[in-house]
Parts: structure tokens; C-alpha cells; sequence
């Protein structure tokens, strides 16, 4: 029976879902106008923005891209914004590390765990639904103005996100490949790493990318409220100065590093998904 006749209507059938499936499948960028151009276009019509509000309001309400570029070179050159962005930027690694660390586990141990996810859920939802502002206030009360509670509260502001991220990953892994590696005599620790985690991959580097993001956000929220270093000790400086230009040009400093680590999470991802067909290209 293998050569068998095909249906003719069949084989018709199957080639118009072919085109139909093929027309749906969103065109690269590289066939169109490439990543690169499109990229700098985003980017143009930003400044370009920036440049019309300046115009409107006024050099002195909004100073412009040029003004703002020259005010952060000036304090690049003087030492002040490397000094006071590597504190910041040690503040983000720890509360990152931190909310990765926990999250993580809870999301793992939720998930794979339906008495721990019960458990769990009143503290996870409280974190979820506290405004961070509360959070941030609470643990200077606490424990104090210092280090370990900006970096605690950012972390306490992180961790339920990354937990509930992690939790639907676990609940997503596909259960019969692992069953199918146990009836192969995989060991525990062999199925861990070979059939659960590279399903993990996904959540897991989606969760660093927001816990990264969420802690630049937050310590810098955090050091305008209560510490006496940082970016945003000096966005809060500047604001009792009335000078808008300094402020924008420490927003933009965060800016740029936010971006320059949005690109190095862009490589490590490529990196780690280099065995998937069209993502090493």
C-alpha cells in the first residue's frame, strides 16, 4: 500500500493551508527595510519628539537632546555620574540576584507543588497588589536608611512577579517528555537538566529580563526616597534645584545603561537558544 494514490483534493487542501499558514507568518524585518533602519527610525522619531516639546514648552522648561548630551558629558568628565551610577548599579545587581534567587525557587516549588502554591498564594498576591511605594517606605522604617533596606524592598517588589512567571513555566512543562526520559532510566538529575530546564529557558530569561528592568527602576525610585548616593540621590538634588536639564540628563544616563543591558540580554538569549533553528542567524 505504500504507493498508493494520493487524493487529489487532499493534496489541494494541504497546499492552500500551506499558503494560507505561510501568508499568516509575520515577514522578517531583514526582508523588509532591515532591523537596523528600523531601529534608528524609532530612534529618530524619539529625538525628534524630544526636539518638538523642547520647541513648544522651551529650552528652560525642557531642555534639548543637544543641551541635555553637552550637561551629561560634563558631569561624565567631572566624575560624578560614573561615581554615583556604579552605586546604583551594584544596588540593581544585588536586588536582582536576590529577587532571581527567590522568585525562582518559589516559582519552581509552586509549580511543581499544589499545597506549597496554596500555601504561597496570600503572600504572593500581597506582593503582587501592595503598591511598591509602601513596600519601599516600610523597610526604611524598619530597618532603616541604608543599603540592605533599599535593596531588600526592591528585591520584595521583584520576587512576586519572577515567582508567578516561573510557576506557569513549570505548569506548561510538557509532563510526557519527562515521562518518556524516566521510562529511559534518565536519571533525576539528567532529566532536570536535559528535558525540564531547556522548557524552563524560556520563563526563566523573560523573568531576568523584567527583574533587571523592574530593579533599575526601583533603586533609583528607592535612593530618591532615602539614600544619600546613587542616580537617584542626584535626580533628587536636582529637583530641589529646579534644574530639569540635570535631571534629564541622569534619566538619560539610565537610559542608555538600561539599553546597554537590554542588548546583552538580546546576546545571551541568542546564545542560549543558538540550537533553535533561525535564532543563531
Amino acid at each position: 500500500m505504500a504507493n498508493a494514490p494520493r487524493d487529489p483534493g487532499f493534496d489541494g487542501l494541504v497546499g492552500a493551508i500551506d499558503l494560507e499558514v505561510g501568508a499568516s507568518r509575520p515577514a522578517s524585518p531583514a526582508g523588509r527595510l532591515g532591523a537596523p533602519i528600523l531601529v534608528a527610525a524609532g530612534a529618530a522619531a524619539l529625538l525628534g519628539t524630544w526636539v518638538a516639546l523642547s520647541v513648544l514648552l522651551g529650552g528652560r522648561v525642557l531642555p534639548d537632546p543637544i543641551a541635555t548630551a553637552r550637561l551629561l558629558w560634563s558631569d561624565v568628565r567631572s566624575g560624578a555620574l560614573p561615581s554615583n551610577l556604579a552605586v546604583t548599579m551594584a544596588r540593581v545587581g544585588a536586588a536582582t540576584v536576590l529577587s532571581l534567587a527567590v522568585g525562582v525557587a518559589v516559582g519552581i516549588g509552586t509549580g511543581l507543588s499544589p499545597r506549597a502554591d496554596m500555601f504561597l498564594a496570600p503572600w504572593v498576591v500581597t506582593g503582587l497588589t501592595v503598591p511598591r511605594l509602601v513596600i519601599i517606605v516600610v523597610a526604611y522604617l524598619l530597618v532603616g536608611f541604608n543599603e540592605v533596606a533599599a535593596v531588600t524592598a526592591t528585591a520584595l517588589t521583584v520576587i512576586p512577579g519572577v515567582s508567578v512567571a516561573m510557576r506557569e513555566g513549570v505548569r506548561a512543562i510538557d509532563w510526557g517528555l519527562v515521562d518518556m526520559a524516566r521510562a529511559f532510566s534518565v536519571p533525576a538529575s539528567g532529566r532536570w537538566r536535559q528535558v525540564m530546564w531547556p522548557q524552563l529557558m524560556p520563563y526563566a530569561a523573560g523573568s531576568a529580563r523584567n527583574a533587571l528592568s523592574l530593579s533599575l527602576k526601583m533603586i533609583v525610585f528607592a535612593e530618591l526616597m532615602g539614600r544619600s548616593s546613587g542616580v537617584g540621590y542626584q535626580i533628587a538634588f536636582y529637583f530641589q534645584m529646579f534644574n530639569m536639564g540635570q535631571i534629564l540628563a541622569y534619566g538619560a544616563a539610565m537610559v542608555l545603561v538600561g539599553a546597554a543591558l537590554e542588548l546583552m540580554m538580546r546576546g545571551l538569549e541568542r546564545r542560549a537558544y543558538r540550537w533553535r533553528p533561525g535564532v543563531g542567524a
